[in-house]
């Protein structure tokens, strides 16, 4: 009896000690690799863990977009202002001409530049210019007139009357489109009413009898041509 209850005892301590190991064996593996002894990653979590990566790389990707956007906003906000100032400028007085006259003269720049290239009349809108009707009219058509010569070089084989008639329909359709974008926009700003208006209208018609003068001047005698230059 008294040998079995020592037996017993020894099974007792054994297991205890048995016990104690594995529980600091545990302990151990718990320290050095934690994510070992955590619980498997489940479906959901993975799926959360791919989305924050995800997220991330959206993040890196939208970046260059939003400082493209906020530098858009920036630079339309910067023709808004350049508009506006645009605007002001020209309601106050002669400024409707200077755009009436820029208006023209590109007008006739782009009519001019595949023949004789771009920016042929080689334009400057200078400050404190006189941009009176009568002005204004006869720059526009000095600066349209003075081609006609390389006109007549690049058409050597047209009669002088021909070379007239294709010049002054070239010349012409330029400035009847430069008009009406300048009135287009003097309209659009609501400027285009009382001496505005008159002052466009009065422009245009001395341009008309500009371009019929140095038309006519082809036409006339020698005589006729001695007598106006005595």
């Amino acid at each position: 009896m008294v040998l079995q209850f020592i037996k017993l005892l020894k099974l007792l301590n054994f297991w205890s000690i048995i016990k104690s190991s594995q529980i600091e064996w545990i302990s151990i593996m718990e320290i050095n690799n934690p994510a070992q002894v955590q619980t498997p990653s489940t479906p959901h979590k993975k799926y959360a863990d791919n989305a924050a990566a995800n997220n991330e790389k959206t993040k890196n990707v939208e970046a260059p977009g939003k400082q493209t956007a906020y530098q858009t906003s920036k630079q339309l906000m910067n023709q808004t202002i350049l508009s506006a100032q645009e605007e002001v400028s020209i309601k106050s007085g002669d400024q409707s001409m200077a755009l009436l006259y820029r208006a023209a003269i590109e007008a006739i720049d782009k009519e001019l530049a595949p023949s004789m290239g771009p920016n042929a009349t080689q334009t400057n809108y200078d400050n404190n210019v006189d941009y009176s009707p009568e002005a204004t009219a006869d720059r526009i058509v000095s600066f349209a007139t003075q081609f006609f010569s390389i006109h007549q070089q690049q058409n050597s084989n047209m009669s002088l009357n021909d070379q007239l008639d294709s010049f002054m329909s070239i010349i012409g359709g330029a400035i009847d489109n430069g008009f009406k974008e300048a009135r287009d926009i003097l309209s659009g700003l609501k400027v285009l009413q009382g001496d505005i208006a008159d002052g466009v209208d009065k422009t245009y018609g001395l341009v008309q009898e500009g371009l019929q003068a140095f038309r006519d001047s082809f036409n006339k005698k020698p005589d006729e041509t001695q007598t106006a230059s005595a």
